[in-house]
């Protein structure tokens, strides 16, 4: 089966799309395009890049606060993600679109414009690290004459970019709701937050062939880097439990 493949941002709940890829590689699934927002343009890099399952969750499993939280001294925002940057330069060595196995469209936010693009040329790490930017957290990522945001806060699940392919597309999203008590100003925050990454899914989530939401990560906080494993099996094992239905909408 070949089909096209479409990630949503979450922060380390990305790993959650690594067990899925997982999945589908068990079941000899071939990506031939794939986009992503955030997190999941992260993933979606190394997909198209060439990387396995495995090769991703050691890059997410290898992750230290202190790599993705670097203080931004007299900058605007709060941490710059330099040191992300650097390691996936390290990881991938790609420094054009065109060296990557399979086309990757890239959900960035104009933050000028507050307009989705899906970029498919240029340095495809640079557009990956301005995808997942999530300001005020993280300093904006300045590319040429523009600056760019999260792509998960214009297009959360940029399905958009792959509807040109033959291939029917999946649609995977890792921002499901969280079931908890709204008694703190982080919590509130945060559920604003997702509601608002949410809304612009749910257009997406019409477009897809096929529309999975892994619901076991509910409960993971966006930046927990002790439930990547978590994250991973629920992303793997609810995608086992679906396929019987999922695919048949693939075929």
């Amino acid at each position: 089966m070949k089909i096209t493949l479409s990630l949503s941002g979450g922060g380390l709940r990305g790993a959650a799309h690594v067990g899925a890829i997982k999945f589908l590689e068990e079941q000899g699934v071939e990506v031939t395009a794939v986009s992503g927002s955030s997190a999941g343009a992260i993933v979606g890099l190394f997909l198209a890049a060439g990387l396995k399952s495995d090769d991703m969750l050691d890059f997410l499993n290898s992750l230290e606060k202190k790599e993705l939280f670097v203080w931004a001294s007299g900058d605007i925002g709060i941490f710059k993600m330099d040191k992300l940057e650097q390691k996936l330069e390290e990881t991938v060595g790609i420094k054009n679109y065109s060296e990557l196995n399979i086309p990757l469209y890239t959900c960035v936010t104009d933050i000028a414009t507050g307009e989705s693009y899906y970029i498919n040329k240029g340095n495809p790490i640079s557009y990956t690290v301005a995808s997942s930017t999530i300001t005020p957290l993280f300093r904006a990522k300045k590319i040429g004459e523009y600056s760019y945001i999260d792509g998960g806060f214009s297009d959360n699940l940029p399905v958009k970019p792959l509807q040109q392919y033959h291939e029917k597309t999946l649609a995977i999203n890792i921002n499901p709701l969280r079931g908890e008590s709204l008694e703190s100003f982080k919590s509130l925050t945060i559920r604003s937050i997702l509601i608002m990454i949410r809304s612009n899914s749910m257009s997406a989530k019409k477009l897809a062939d096929a529309f999975f939401e892994v619901k076991g990560v509910a409960n993971m906080h966006l930046f927990d880097f002790s439930e990547i494993e978590m994250a991973y099996e629920a992303g793997y094992n609810e995608l086992k439990e679906q396929w019987e239905t999922l695919s048949q909408k693939l075929i």
